[in-house]
Formats: C-alpha cells, structure tokens, sequence
C-alpha cells in the first residue's frame, strides 16, 4: 500500500499541513522541521500526487526542457543534472527536442503551454521562437538558458566561460612550444576563438588561423607552413582533426597536438586520449534547475558562468626542435 501524506504526519508527529509545507520548502516552517520531514518522508518512500497538488495549487509539477539534440554525451549528462533537481524538489522534468525548425519549437511550446509547465529550461531556440518564449516569461512560466548565451537580458543563463577556455587551449600549447596554430571549425564569432585571440596576442604569436572544414584543414596540413597544433571547437571537431590529419600520413601528437572542448565521455578513450577543456556539464544542468527553482518561488537570479578546466591527456605534446 502506497504511504500516504497522513503516514508521514503520524511518523513525523506534525500535522499533514506541516508536512505538506515542509515538502514544499514553505518558509514559514522551521528548518529542522522541515529537514525532519524531508528525511522521513525518504526513508518511507513517500510520493507526494502531483495531480492532487496540480488540484489544489493549479501547478502541474511539470518541467519543460528543450534542446536540439540528446544523442550527444554532453547534452546527456546535462539533463541527467537537470532531472536530478528536478526530482528533489519534487518535479517531473518533460524533454522536447526539435530539430532546430521553427515549426517543430511552435509545435513543443504549444505542447508545454498544454501541459501547463510550471518553468522551462532551454538550450535551443530558432530566432523566431523568441517573441514566444518572451511571452512565456512574461507570463506564469518563468525561463532560464542553460548551456548557451541567454536570447534576453531579462533572462537568466547558466553558461561556461568560453573566452576563459580558448584562453586555456592557446596558453597550454604555447607552453609546449607551439606557434603555428589553427582553430577548427568555427567562426571568429565565437567567444572560445576570441579567447584563443586574447591569448595568442598576450604570448606574442600569431592568431590562430582559422579552418572551417576538413577539406580545409586538409590542404593546410600539406601546405609548407602547416599549423603544428590545432585548437577544435568541440571534442567531436577534434576527433575530425585527427583523422584528417591522419589521412595526410601526420601522427598524433608527434606531428600534430590538437585539443578538444568539452570533455565528453569519448575523449578519455584510449583511441583518442584528448586532451580537452572540460565544462562540468551535469553542474550546469543541475545548476539552471536550481536557479529556475528559485525563479519559480519568484526570486531574481542572476546569470551564472562556469569556469572550465584544462584536462591534459596524450593528444598535445613538446614541440620538436626545428618544426
């Protein structure tokens, strides 16, 4: 038989409105009653009904989340840090992913506004869809960005520290040596290749040039002038580094060190052992739910950055005398 709210009340010698309170982190109850609730009612595997609380609070427990794409590890684990926050304050956490078409994002947001979503997290929206999720904020479901720079300044991001991880790539190559350095395979729009500017300026060497596809990167790599270290976007560019460097005959990191951005689970494998900046990526997740939380209890919050840090494997090396 499932335990019930009056179960935990007799357990815990309070009232069910205590309890009720305690659970959802009422500030009108005391701190170590409220612990004390919150303790017993997990050792009695206490399930509040969310359609009960939904009855009496017009709230549906409901969390939105969007983004684009789950398959990759990174986005994995960000809502696995979502859905842990989630799930201790007592919400259920509904993920939609669109393919990055504005009728596919109209299409979920009319689908959370049916569900009557009590926040919305988003890593992911078409420019079109601003105006919407805008309203949406306005309204009864507040917003938070995660993973991306916010669409608004009203609000709130959790979002690493880019510049600070192109910075950390350049410094670490420079240090081994390394002059000749390209960046693959983004735009000069980015913060992390802006950070890789402000470095290279402070060391004294030359920008990292830029390379926008392998076919690019390829020519380059058998030019006279070829870069002796590469900065990737992402862990997933720098795995396309390395096999198109390795199509032109150049071992890794012997010839070419290269660096990835991320530090998904792939890039601790043996066949890649890259060395990487590392976003904490389930912190973020758990960390935007934390502040939609405080958003949705209508608190002002103020946009977070991560610092990420350089994790080194076998992928960079020592620069050779001459090269």
């Amino acid at each position: 038989m499932a335990v019930t709210i009056k179960d935990v009340a007799k357990k815990t010698n309070v009232s069910t409105a205590t309890v009720s309170l305690s659970l959802k982190d009422d500030p009108r109850i005391a701190k170590t009653t409220k612990e004390k609730v919150v303790k017993i009612a997990k050792q009695m595997n206490y399930l509040p009904s969310n359609l009960g609380r939904a009855l009496q609070s017009s709230k549906s427990r409901l969390i939105g989340y969007i983004l684009s794409d789950v398959s990759s590890s990174f986005f994995n684990e960000i809502v696995q840090g979502i859905g842990e926050i989630a799930t201790d304050k007592g919400y259920g956490l509904l993920v939609g992913i669109t393919d990055g078409s504005q009728e596919h994002e109209t299409r979920l947001l009319r689908l959370f506004n049916g569900k009557s979503i009590d926040g919305l997290i988003v890593s992911h929206w078409h420019p079109k869809s601003v105006k919407s999720l805008l309203e949406m904020n306005k309204g009864k479901t507040p917003i938070v960005v995660c993973s991306n720079i916010s669409f608004d300044k009203t609000i709130p991001a959790v979002v690493t520290d880019n510049h600070l991880g192109g910075k950390l790539a350049i410094e670490h190559l420079v240090g081994l040596g390394h002059k000749r350095i390209t960046y693959c395979f983004s735009d000069e729009t980015q913060s992390r290749y802006n950070g890789c500017v402000e470095a290279a300026k402070q060391k004294k060497i030359e920008s990292p040039r830029l390379c926008a596809t392998e076919k690019d990167l390829i020519f380059l790599l058998k030019s006279n002038k070829r870069p002796t270290a590469v900065v990737s976007f992402s862990d997933i560019d720098a795995i396309r580094v390395k096999h198109a460097a390795e199509k032109t005959g150049l071992r890794i990191p012997q010839d070419l060190s290269i660096t990835g951005f991320d530090d998904i689970w792939l890039a601790s494998l043996q066949e890649f052992s890259l060395t990487t900046i590392k976003q904490p990526q389930r912190e973020i997740g758990r960390l935007a739910m934390e502040l939609l939380w405080c958003r949705m209890k209508g608190e002002n919050v103020k946009s977070r950055l991560v610092t990420p840090e350089l994790i080194i494997r076998k992928s960079t090396t020592t620069l050779k005398q001459g090269a």
